[in-house]
């Protein structure tokens, strides 16, 4: 039978763990409980790459720095401008190269490895893939499902890459657990009965982030009350100090400053550099690790670092806690900080926290457990037992909860969740299950939701800390009349700072051709249109879009956001095409043009990503950035296919008793082929099209249906502004119509009485500048 684990996916470690009668966590090939969270990419000739993953990859590491990487989990969901990943690259703690991803926009992210690229969720799904396996060896059965634990404060973007992930390694995601509530699972939610209430903070201090939870708990039930904490702070920045310090205490044992001595290193071969590096951040985790439970340590690193003589220089620095505390003044005023605010934001006060249970390996640092009794007493600060696997513990008992069957405690016999007794040995298991069993979780926005207007001023959707799952609707209005482009920007605020979590496009088609544009344009439309848009986040706080215009919800929009990958690198090209149409002020038609070719673009854009794997569809891609190339060229060059296009087809429908057959034949020839090429073939080949179809045009046969079109659309544009000069118009094509179909040709004083003033308001319509509108305004 398939079965579904629990998953803590760290940023230095990782664990498994799976429920039956008890929780037990699983052993991985190499006999370890823990799985270093360490992938190693080897280059094989002519074939694809080999991934070493956990133990083995740290041992690599020593070998292959540049090769190795590691603390993922810190980049999964990023970009390659966050100032937290610039800082990071600038600190050298990084051996692999990093940058924007060749198919992402500039949201997006891509390590470098051996010549090749690869996403932080691709790195992390061979994470995922190897504890997948190391599971399905000990359990003997195929792992199917997982319930994956992640940071409490990871935003939208954070955990949609968590779980594309999960698909990457062949896993379903039951649930996306926050790591403090699946610590606080592990602690014994059935400890506290159901007729009391226990406020507990879970204060998760692990490799990356540092999570805090408040949360309520009561006979088998938790409340998420309120989330808060720092992505960008961990153990990792904990051993970064201690290497700062350490090469100051080097650099001061040789005589020199520490700038000469980060010179001197910077200047190293840079493999020699790389092993440098990992020895040296090696030993301060260790020794970051020994001084949780001794008053001293030494950091010691031989052989690797020379002088400009080339001559050796040892590093041999000696720490005690009394010196990591110094170091770790600031960090801990933050982290001060960081619990006073989360109580502030839930009008919480430290003497209402019942527990305060620390996980994670940072959490059992001495300092960082001193500064926690102060602020809340000594008798209330709990370490976990098993600081570093509390999480996957948790993760396994929802996994346990999730999946719909459960072990019976009397017999271990298979029962299903919701059966009142054993099938077996018919004990009461619905009794035992409220007494014991996890009930229910009722999880909170870890962030305000907001949606960005025309004025770039912001509109709250979803407040931090609501409970999931939630929905929003507002209503929202375009900004102009004519609009058939809405841009929808969706973003969070995260410690005070903007974060965007994705965009959404939406075409309107207000009729089938380019020729709308025209017609809303001369003043057809009303008044702007409504859209309804609706943001939604389930229980893994994972967010989804929807949007309609309101009375028309044909027209509609739904799915993930774009996310820095390669459907949001498209988007950003059309818009800057759009841009530059507005800059440069393009005429009606060319405008016309370019906006019935993006809203069929956006239709194709939607399709490129795969909302559960993430992997991109490369033919698709290419076709769309070519398009969008196109339509750059052609805008550019102001001219206009489809209207071109549109014009010979109406003349076909409106005017086709007054054209020849043949001459009928051959127009309905060139516009096919000018559709063709403008589809699938280059810009070059649709210019050529549409040049013949316009020398088709000018047969001289044709001089009163083009007349006839002329006043038509003329007409249309003065619908609103001029109706007189409308109504003269109609009046004209009116007498046209009937000279032709009495069999008479049009009077030629007829048509050069009123062409001059048609002319006039066609050339008049055509230079006008017409902005491309895409904003929303409440």
């Amino acid at each position: 039978m398939k079965k579904s684990i629990g998953i803590d996916l760290g940023t230095t470690n990782s664990a498994a763990a799976i429920k039956k009668i008890r929780v037990e966590v699983l052993k991985n090939a190499e006999g370890d409980f823990i799985t270093p969270s360490c992938v190693t990419v080897r280059k094989r000739l002519m074939r694809k790459p080999e991934f070493i993953v956990g133990r083995h990859a740290l041992e690599w590491l020593r070998q292959e720095p540049e090769n190795t990487i590691t603390a993922v989990k810190r980049l999964i969901g990023r970009n390659f401008h966050d100032q937290e990943v610039q800082d990071l690259l600038k600190s050298g703690r990084l051996h692999c190269s990093l940058s924007a991803h060749s198919h992402g926009s500039h949201n997006s992210i891509a390590i470098q490895v051996g010549g090749r690229e690869f996403s932080p969720e691709e790195i992390s799904a061979q994470i995922l893939a190897k504890i997948k396996a190391d599971a399905e060896r000990v359990l003997g059965d195929e792992v199917a499902t997982a319930v994956i634990t992640v940071p409490a404060y990871f935003n939208d973007k954070q955990k949609h890459a968590t779980r594309t992930a999960a698909a990457l390694a062949g896993l379903k995601v039951s649930r996306l657990l926050p790591e403090p509530t699946a610590a606080a699972i592990s602690f014994g939610v059935d400890q506290v009965a159901s007729d009391e209430g226990k406020t507990v903070l879970v204060f998760d201090f692990g490799g990356g982030t540092l999570d805090l939870s408040l949360l309520a708990i009561s006979g088998g039930q938790i409340i998420e009350i309120a989330k808060g904490g720092d992505m960008w702070l961990g153990g990792e920045d904990i051993d970064g100090l201690i290497i700062s310090h350490v090469l100051r205490e080097t650099a001061d044992q040789e005589g020199m400053d520490d700038i000469r001595l980060r010179a001197l290193i910077a200047r190293q071969e840079p493999g020699q550099r790389n092993r440098l590096l990992t020895e040296l951040k090696l030993a301060a985790e260790k020794a970051k690790i020994s001084l949780s439970n001794s008053p001293e340590a030494s950091i010691v690193v031989l052989g690797l670092l020379e002088d400009e003589d080339g001559d050796p220089l040892a590093i041999e620095v000696e720490l005690c806690q009394e010196q990591l505390e110094e170091l770790l003044a600031p960090t801990l005023e933050l982290v001060r900080c960081l619990v006073r605010n989360l109580l502030a934001d839930a009008h919480f006060t430290a003497d209402l926290i019942d527990h305060v249970l620390l996980v994670g390996g940072s959490s059992r640092i001495p300092c960082v457990i001193k500064i926690l009794q102060q602020e809340f007493g000594a008798d209330k600060v709990l370490l976990h037992e098993r600081p570093m696997l509390a999480v996957a513990e948790g993760a396994a008992i929802l996994s346990h909860r999730l999946s719909g069957v459960l072990e019976c405690p009397a017999c271990g016999g298979e029962a299903t969740q919701n059966s009142p007794a054993c099938p077996h040995c018919k004990f009461d298991l619905e009794n035992y299950n409220l007494q014991h069993g996890l009930v229910d979780i009722v999880h909170a926005a870890a962030h305000d939701y907001f949606i960005r207007l025309e004025n770039n001023s912001r509109f709250l959707l979803i407040k931090k800390n609501t409970p999931l799952p939630c929905s929003s609707t507002e209503i929202f209005q375009l900004v102009d009349a004519e609009q058939e482009l809405v841009h929808m920007q969706f973003y969070n605020v995260v410690n005070g700072r903007e974060e965007s979590i994705g965009d959404l496009w939406l075409g309107i088609d207000h009729d089938s051709g380019p020729a709308s544009t025209a017609e809303t344009a001369a003043g057809m439309a009303e008044e702007p249109l409504r859209v309804a848009i609706t943001l939604d986040i389930d229980e893994n706080n994972l967010v989804s879009v929807r949007a309609a215009l309101c009375g028309q919800p044909e027209v509609k929009v739904s799915g993930t956001l774009s996310r820095g990958k390669a459907d949001e690198k498209l988007f950003l090209l059309l818009e800057s095409i759009i841009n530059e149409a507005d800059q440069k002020g393009y005429s009606t038609y060319t405008v016309a043009d370019l906006l019935c070719r993006a809203r069929g673009i956006i239709r194709s854009i939607h399709q490129v990503v795969d909302e559960r794997t993430g992997e991109v569809n490369e033919n698709l891609f290419r076709q769309i950035a070519e398009k969008i190339s196109k339509a750059g060229k052609i805008a550019e060059a102001e001219e206009a296919p489809l209207t071109r296009i549109y014009y010979a087809e109406s003349m076909l429908t409106d005017y086709g008793m007054l054209i020849e057959p043949a001459l009928q034949m051959q127009i309905r020839k060139k516009v096919a082929r000018l559709r063709e090429v403008d589809e699938e073939g280059t810009c070059e080949e649709t210019m050529q099209a549409m040049e013949e179809l316009a020398k088709i045009l000018e047969n001289p046969g044709l001089e009163a249906v083009h007349a006839l079109t002329q006043i038509e659309s003329a007409c249309e544009i003065c619908h609103r502004s001029e109706p007189d000069k409308a109504k003269r118009f109609m009046r004209a094509t009116a007498e046209i119509l009937a000279a032709a179909e009495a069999g008479e040709e049009p009077s030629l004083a007829q048509v050069q009485n009123i062409m001059p003033e048609v002319e006039e308001v066609l050339d008049q319509h055509a230079r006008s500048i017409q902005k491309i509108h895409r904003g929303i305004r409440k």
